[in-house]
C-alpha cells in the first residue's frame, strides 16, 4: 500500500473514530436524560454524576471536581448552585477553596439513583468485554492526553 492510500486510511479511520465518540456521547446522554424523566428524578444525569463525585471523594474542592468531571469553572459553579438550591451539598469554605459535602437529602437521592444507573449501564455495556473496556479507555485516555499535550 502507497503512502498516500496510509494517509488516507488514517484520515478515514479518526473520522470514523471521532464520529463514533461524538454518537455514543449522545446516545448515552439522551439515553440518561430518559431514563431520568421516567424515574422522575429531581436532578439531571450531570448534577447526578457531580453529586457522585462529590460522596465518592468527600470532600472534594470545587477546583477538584473541575478536574475530574472535565468541567470549566462556571458550568460547575452553575451545577454546584442548583445542588445547594435543592439542599443535596453544602459548600463551606476553607482557606483557598470551597469545599464540597453531600448531605442526608443528597446521599438519599444518590441511593435511589445508583441502582437505576448501575442497571442502565449494564444494559448498554452489555457484550462487551472487560478487555473491550480497558482497550477503549486507554485509546480515549490517549487521545485527551494528546489534546492536552498540544
Amino acid at each position: 500500500m502507497s503512502y498516500y492510500n496510509n494517509i488516507m486510511l488514517k484520515e478515514i479511520f479518526t473520522n470514523i473514530i471521532g464520529n463514533a465518540i461524538v454518537a455514543s456521547g449522545r446516545a448515552i446522554k439522551v439515553h440518561n436524560l430518559e431514563l431520568y424523566a421516567n424515574n422522575n428524578f429531581e436532578i439531571t444525569p450531570e448534577q447526578y454524576m457531580v453529586l457522585n463525585m462529590i460522596e465518592d471523594d468527600n470532600p472534594p474542592s470545587q477546583n477538584k471536581l473541575c478536574k475530574l468531571l472535565c468541567k470549566d469553572k462556571s458550568n460547575m459553579a452553575r451545577i454546584l448552585s442548583v445542588l445547594e438550591a435543592k439542599e443535596l451539598i453544602i459548600k463551606e469554605q476553607n482557606s483557598k477553596n470551597n469545599v464540597i459535602k453531600i448531605t442526608d437529602k443528597g446521599r438519599s437521592l444518590r441511593a435511589e439513583i445508583t441502582p437505576v444507573m448501575l442497571k442502565s449501564r449494564k444494559n448498554y455495556l452489555k457484550d462487551i468485554t472487560q478487555d473491550d473496556m480497558y482497550t477503549c479507555i486507554k485509546v480515549l485516555n490517549k487521545i485527551q492526553e494528546n489534546l492536552n499535550n498540544h
